[in-house]
């Protein structure tokens, strides 16, 4: 009896050391820190590294009608070829647009999956975190070939920081992940994305800053000897874009600070042109040169506080710098030109919580953008931002909007609201989204200027739902001129004035912790200015209401 009872006692005893070793060697959860990316599977290893993993996937089936404001049922097509009178672009074209996924139109199933992984020692010294992602819309074809009909593949490495520790508690970055200046709680008019480059964060007290440098785009690389020779910018050693910047913030206490930053944006490689133009190999529209010298400046800065329930946000941005070298004397404009532009934002929200006994935020916002009065001076004060991204506003931004989602009616580029691809007649590329530069005609320093206000509220009236409304009303502030994309010989002054409002909503139901449904509906009704650029680009008024009706389903750890 005596010889059982020891037995036991020695089994409980390593059981207990068993589970006590265990609930050491448990692996921390190491996504709580900044330095890294998402991803909640923690991996315990024998060395002081630590690690996770994770996922991200989204099935996005989607449908969009009229996004071109019914144009389509209008005219037969576009850019008509005098002799042949045949369209050399489809009647639905202006239905097309681009954004993460490709360039869409109609009904597509967008999928986008995201494999994270981080790894870190116990003492920070160093950071690791990457994700390999794949995104398109899908059939068998895209699968199959990872991505299309192309030999490329559209999986690939989508974000990637590392960091080694420094003296003075700094912190030095390398690789491409989401910095910026206004994304997230402020209005986004100034920059915000995930571009290759280096950075250096450090704190000193209530303040911290960061200084960065970042390549938005190379030409001393070419992926063949053949693509290098047939690529005339490869030999030109200036012909890349590169952007300096830096933010300093401070504290003023947990419910305000103040964030003040600067960037210089030396372009060197975008073509100078209008959207008719560069898509026209310049038959059509205006095309200046290739090679102009354009150095553009955004100093500004944005405040955000808390006030028991009332939350405010004012932001404001001064742009200026010069363009030289353009091209555009020989329609007889200045080849040189000044910037000279601003944008103003405020946003004031009040959590009702405490009356209604869940949060219930309504909002009520503005955006100012300054816009081009005069096409025959040598300024450009329509304001463009390094890169136009409202999208990114938690304010008035989301992924399910009609206007940021690259729209050509609407003069939009991917992420922004600004209606950079019209403008009076100079299209001087001063600042927008690289992936579009010098292609689509966007980033228009002569742009009309856009005023914003948003009207809206989040409701969350049980921890697994979530209602998002915005109310978006837009003006654009100065006249501009749209050429007739039938008759490209036809151009149109359109006056400035009211251009619409978008409805967007946005319905989030969480299964649990791990898998969420969302439901999105987003309304553009076209307004007075829409009505008038509809006339001008095919000959007929269009206004009907663009739409986009949308679900998501969505399985993250």
């Amino acid at each position: 009896m005596l010889r059982r009872l020891l037995g036991l006692s020695f089994a409980f005893l390593l059981l207990v050391s068993g589970v006590s070793l265990a609930q050491q060697e448990e692996p921390k959860d190491i996504t709580e820190e900044v330095i890294v990316g998402p991803g909640t599977v923690s991996i315990a290893t024998k060395k002081d590294i630590m690690m996770s993993f994770g996922a991200l996937i989204r099935f996005i089936p989607t449908a969009e009608s009229n996004w071109d404001f019914g144009m389509s049922d209008n005219v037969p097509g576009y850019l008509i070829n005098p002799v042949t009178m045949q369209p050399t672009l489809d009647a639905k074209f202006f239905e097309a647009h681009f954004n993460e996924s490709g360039t869409v139109r109609d009904g597509y199933i967008r999928n986008e999956d995201k494999l994270y992984f981080n790894a870190m020692p116990k003492d920070r010294k160093w950071s690791f975190y990457a994700a390999l992602e794949y995104d398109r819309p899908i059939d068998t074809d895209t699968v199959d070939n990872r991505g299309g009909r192309g030999d490329n593949s559209n999986f690939g490495l989508e974000r990637l920081n590392v960091s080694v520790a420094l003296p003075f508690n700094t912190r030095l970055h390398a690789g491409w992940d989401v910095w910026g200046f206004d994304h997230g709680e402020a209005a986004s008019m100034v920059y915000g994305d995930d571009n290759p480059g280096f950075w250096l964060e450090g704190t000193v007290g209530r303040l911290s800053y960061n200084i960065g440098y970042f390549k938005l785009e190379e030409n001393d690389f070419q992926t063949s000897l053949s693509t290098a020779v047939a690529t005339r910018e490869y030999f030109d050693s200036d012909a890349d874009r590169d952007l300096f910047a830096g933010w300093a913030e401070y504290k003023l206490n947990d419910s305000h600070k103040i964030r003040a930053f600067y960037g210089y944006d030396r372009i060197r490689s975008v073509q100078i042109g209008d959207m008719l133009g560069l898509l026209s190999g310049g038959q059509a529209g205006i095309v200046g040169n290739y090679d102009a010298e354009i150095d553009s400046h955004h100093l500004g800065a944005y405040y955000v506080g808390n006030f028991g329930g009332l939350k405010l946000m004012l932001e404001g941005v001064y742009q200026f710098g010069s363009a030289d070298n353009t091209g555009l004397s020989r329609y007889g404009k200045p080849d040189d030109y000044d910037i000279s532009a601003y944008a103003l934002a405020a946003d004031i929200s009040y959590d009702l919580k405490d009356l209604v006994g869940f949060s219930l935020k309504p909002h009520v916002g503005v955006m100012y953008t300054s816009g081009d009065d005069d096409p025959n001076d040598d300024e450009l004060n329509g304001y463009e931002g390094i890169e136009n991204a409202q999208r990114f506003s938690e304010i008035w931004g989301g992924e399910n909007t009609i206007i940021g989602d690259t729209n050509f009616v609407l003069g939009t580029i991917l992420y922004g609201y600004i209606p950079e691809l019209y403008g009076n007649g100079t299209p001087v590329f001063t600042g927008g989204l690289q992936n579009a530069a010098g292609s689509m005609g966007g980033g228009r320093g002569d742009n009309p200027g856009l005023t914003m206000l948003s009207v809206g509220l989040t409701a969350a009236p049980r921890i697994f739902l979530i209602y998002r409304t915005n109310f978006n009303f837009f003006w654009w502030n100065e006249d501009f001129v749209v050429t007739n994309w039938v008759n490209p010989t036809i151009s149109t002054p359109v006056e400035s004035g009211y251009a619409g409002f978008e409805w967007d909503n946005e319905l989030t139901l969480a299964l649990n912790k791990n898998t969420f449904i969302k439901g999105q509906m987003a309304f553009f009704f076209p307004g007075d200015v829409i009505k008038d650029v509809t006339r001008a680009i095919s000959g007929t008024e269009s206004d009907d209401v663009a739409s986009r009706i949308a679900a998501e389903l969505i399985w993250k750890f």
